[in-house]
């Protein structure tokens, strides 16, 4: 005889069995759930300073930064063991400078220009004399860039 209950129901998570209280609930839940909103966009004058302004990232300094606080945590710091160097503050440089290299290296930026930016070209006219045209981008323009 085979213990296997072949009477069960499978459900999986998109089928919603009404015949469960609980089940209804969180359809009703889900119905009423707000969306968190999206950041407000920086202003470009504000991107453009603000971005020069910082340094950078650095897997050592990121993770001397948590190894500091890792007392918050009642955790020990420094090299109380008797058999050595504290392990578990050398696996979290191990883990952080794996997560900065993989996105220093591997993580990649999207940047979508809205239609409607000034533009200002100069050019050489008639007779060598400069031309100097104003417009605006008409359609979205895409770009690529690098985390640093």
């Amino acid at each position: 005889m085979s213990d296997i209950n072949t009477n069960k129901k499978s459900e999986t998570s998109d089928s919603i069995n009404l015949n469960s209280i609980s089940s209804i609930l969180r359809l009703i839940n889900a119905a009423f759930t707000i969306p968190k909103t999206p950041l407000t966009p920086l202003p470009p004058p504000i991107l453009l300073t603000g971005s020069k302004l910082r340094v950078g990232v650095t897997a050592s300094v990121i993770a001397a930064r948590i190894i500091a606080r890792q007392t918050d945590a009642g955790l020990v710091v420094g090299d109380v063991f008797g058999d050595g160097a504290n392990t578990s503050e050398a696996m979290e440089v191990i883990r952080i400078e794996e997560i900065i290299n993989a996105l220093l290296t591997e993580a990649k930026i999207e940047v979508a220009i809205a239609p409607g930016v000034s533009v200002t070209v100069t050019g050489i006219g008639n007779l060598g004399a400069p031309v100097l045209s104003q417009g605006a981008t008409t359609t979205i323009a895409s770009g690529t860039g690098v985390i640093r």
